[in-house]
Order: C-alpha cells, then sequence, then structure tokens
C-alpha cells in the first residue's frame, strides 16, 4: 500500500519518501509531513520502498529500521547504492548497539521512538535546509553529522 501525497501549497518543499511497517504510525508521519508541505510518498513494504527508491529521486528518506538486520536495513542500502545524496532519517524503536552504530554510519539523523512529531518536523527541516554541500561535509565528518534524540548505549 503506497500512499501517496502532493504539496498543497503549490510549491516544491521536498520529496520524502517514508517506510515503517506499522501501518497507523507510517499514516501519522505521512499526515504530518504533508500538512508541513512536502511531497509524500509512503509504504509498510520494504520491497516496494525499495522498488520506489530505485525508479524515482527524492530528496530525502525517512526509514524505520527493525530489531535485526532486515527490515529497514536493506533498503537503507538501495537508497545508498542507486541515490547516495539522498539523506536518511532513521528510526527505531529497538536502540540496541548495532541499530545505533548503523544508523550513525549510514543516515544524518536517528529518531528512537517514541519520538515525538516535532523531533521529526525538525530533523527533516535541518536535513533538506542544510543542502548539498553541507550534506557532503557532513558525510566526511561523521562526527559532525546532526544527531536528533540518539539512544544511549551501554558498554
Amino acid at each position: 500500500m503506497e500512499i501517496s501525497t502532493q504539496n498543497k501549497r503549490g510549491g516544491r518543499k521536498g520529496r520524502i519518501l517514508v517506510y515503517d511497517d506499522d501501518r497507523l504510525l507510517l499514516e501519522v508521519l505521512v499526515t504530518m509531513l504533508r500538512r508541513e508541505g512536502y511531497q509524500l510518498t509512503g509504504t509498510h513494504s520494504e520491497q516496494e520502498a525499495m522498488a520506489l527508491a530505485r525508479a524515482q529521486h527524492f530528496d530525502l528518506a525517512v526509514v524505520d529500521l527493525g530489531r535485526q538486520r532486515s527490515k529497514g536495513y536493506d533498503l537503507v542500502g538501495v537508497i545508498s547504492a542507486t541515490s547516495p545524496e539522498t539523506p536518511i532519517v532513521a528510526m527505531s524503536a529497538y536502540p540496541a548497539q548495532e541499530v545505533v552504530r548503523f544508523a550513525r554510519e549510514r543516515a544524518q539523523a536517528f529518531l528512537e521512538k517514541p519520538f515525538s512529531l516535532a523531533e521529526l518536523v525538525d530533523a527533516v527541516r535541518c536535513i533538506l535546509a542544510q543542502g548539498q554541500r553541507a550534506w557532503e561535509t557532513m558525510r566526511a565528518d561523521s562526527s559532525a553529522a546532526p544527531r536528533v534524540r540518539v539512544a544511549a548505549v551501554g558498554s
């Protein structure tokens, strides 16, 4: 099930792909970001999200990472391979060390669930406002990448 919405304000604020296997949360995220003026394509199917990422250009992707290297991880790989300039906001309810490490290495922001919708909107705005040059600088110096409430990781 793909949820696709257009920007009602007429301008192109940014095209965003949202993947979350939780259909209710997906609808909330898509609705909130649409209200902010973004063009959204959302899906609860990782396979569909990967096909969309291969076929279309997105200015940003919001990706749910599951507990194990299955849900969301392959999608991040596809986005990185087919559109390396597309920044990623990773989110997860499982802040295990490997999930957080993966997000730090592959995403520009990581949101630990539960998070507020304002935190997501702030992360999206910040990343899209920084533009390509800032994004490339962040990738070169991963310690400078912005983080939104990164989960505490025990030793």
